[in-house]
C-alpha cells in the first residue's frame, strides 16, 4: 500500500514538473525554415478584437446591459489591454535583443505582430468571493504581403484579489501577461538554442 501511494506521488510530482515546463502559448502554425533567425525587427499592430465575446455573450449583448458609463469604462478597458500587452511586448523584446516598433503599415518592419482578443471572462471580486479573469489571444506574425508565417494562441488569467479588484485592472494585467509571453515566443524563434 505504502509503496503505491509513493509511486503514485511521484508520478504526480513528475507531471506537476513538465507542466510548468511548457511554454504558456499553444503553437497552431509554424513556418519552416525559420525566416526570423536573425531578422529581430517586428512591428506590433494595434489589438483586433472583431467579433468578441465576454463570457457567453457577445460584446455588443453584453453592452447593451450596461449603463453608458459602464460601456464607456469597458471601451477603456480594452484600450488598457492593449497598451499593456505592447508595452510588455516591446519591453520584454527589447531585453532579449528584439526590437519592436509600434506598426502602422507594411513598411515599418519585416514581419508584423497581429494580436487579436476575442474572448474575456472579467471575472469579479466582492471581498470575500471572487472569480479570475481570463483573456484569449491568437497572435499572427506575418509577412509584409500579410502571408501569415507563424500563428500561436495563449491564455493569462489574473486572480481576483484586493490588488486586483476591479475588472479592468485584472483584465490589464491579462494584456502585459500576453505581452511578456509574446516576446517570449519571438525570443525562441529570432534565438533559437537559447
Amino acid at each position: 500500500m505504502y509503496r503505491r501511494s509513493l509511486l503514485a506521488l511521484t508520478m504526480f510530482l513528475f507531471a506537476l514538473a513538465l507542466t510548468g515546463c511548457a511554454p504558456p502559448w499553444i503553437v497552431v502554425t509554424q513556418t519552416t525554415p525559420n525566416p526570423f533567425v536573425n531578422a529581430p525587427k517586428f512591428s506590433v499592430l494595434p489589438t483586433d478584437y472583431t467579433g468578441l465575446s465576454i463570457g457567453e455573450k457577445p460584446e455588443s449583448v453584453y453592452l447593451a446591459g450596461k449603463d453608458a458609463g459602464q460601456q464607456q469604462s469597458f471601451q477603456a478597458d480594452k484600450a488598457g489591454i492593449n497598451e499593456e500587452f505592447v508595452n510588455a511586448l516591446i519591453k520584454q523584446a527589447r531585453e532579449a535583443g528584439i526590437e519592436v516598433v509600434l506598426g502602422t503599415g507594411p513598411g515599418d518592419a519585416p514581419f508584423q505582430i497581429h494580436p487579436a482578443i476575442q474572448w474575456v471572462e472579467p471575472g469579479f471580486f466582492a471581498g470575500v468571493m471572487g472569480a479570475p479573469s481570463q483573456t484569449r489571444m491568437k497572435l499572427q506574425i506575418t509577412a509584409p504581403d500579410g502571408r501569415v508565417l507563424d500563428e500561436i494562441q495563449m491564455k493569462h488569467i489574473t486572480g481576483a484579489s484586493f490588488i486586483y479588484a476591479s475588472s479592468g485592472g485584472r483584465l490589464r494585467k491579462d494584456g502585459q501577461g500576453l505581452g511578456e509571453w509574446a516576446a517570449k515566443y519571438l525570443n525562441t524563434r529570432v534565438h533559437p538554442g537559447k
